[in-house]
């Protein structure tokens, strides 16, 4: 009996193991606020506060160390897009996460701060530092796909 309790043990740990874990947060702004740095003052110099859409999507494939995020922004009735895989994960805080996302043309950081509810976004690095930055004010979508209409067959 304990042999095949152990047998069933094993057999349920393994199959968890091959699971893969998928977790996606997506998160919605209607403000954000874009600095870029100033060399003169050694300091972020805020150049425009934009009250348009944007959407913020974090993927974690398997650990918070893997996965990719996507930053959809409208300006000025145009869509840019950032993205990245993510390569490490860093939590600062109880709450505030720290994503390092790196693509093929450029490598960023994200944090969330839930407190505050907004979402620092630094890009455009050089040696020393990120010359860009957004903060964008966010709120949680509580379901990802709410914006998807289910079909429902009725005879």
């Amino acid at each position: 009996m304990r042999a095949k309790f152990t047998l069933l043990a094993a057999l349920f740990f393994s199959l968890n193991m091959l699971a893969q874990v998928d977790i996606q947060k997506r998160f919605q702004s209607d403000t954000r606020k874009y600095y870029v740095w100033n060399k003169e003052y050694d300091k972020y110099e805020l150049m425009e506060t934009e009250y348009e859409n944007s959407v913020v999507d974090v993927r974690e494939i398997g650990s918070k160390t893997n996965g990719y995020i996507v930053i959809s922004m409208v300006d000025n009735g145009q869509v840019r897009m950032h993205h990245g895989s993510i390569y490490q994960f860093k939590q600062d805080s109880d709450e505030e996460g720290t994503w390092l996302i790196r693509s093929k043309f450029m490598r960023g950081k994200l944090t969330y701060n839930p407190k505050e509810n907004t979402i620092t976004y630094l890009y455009d690095a050089d040696d020393k530092r990120y010359n860009k930055l957004m903060i964008f004010y966010v709120k949680t979508d509580d379901a990802p796909n709410a914006s998807l209409k289910a079909i429902v067959k009725s005879d």
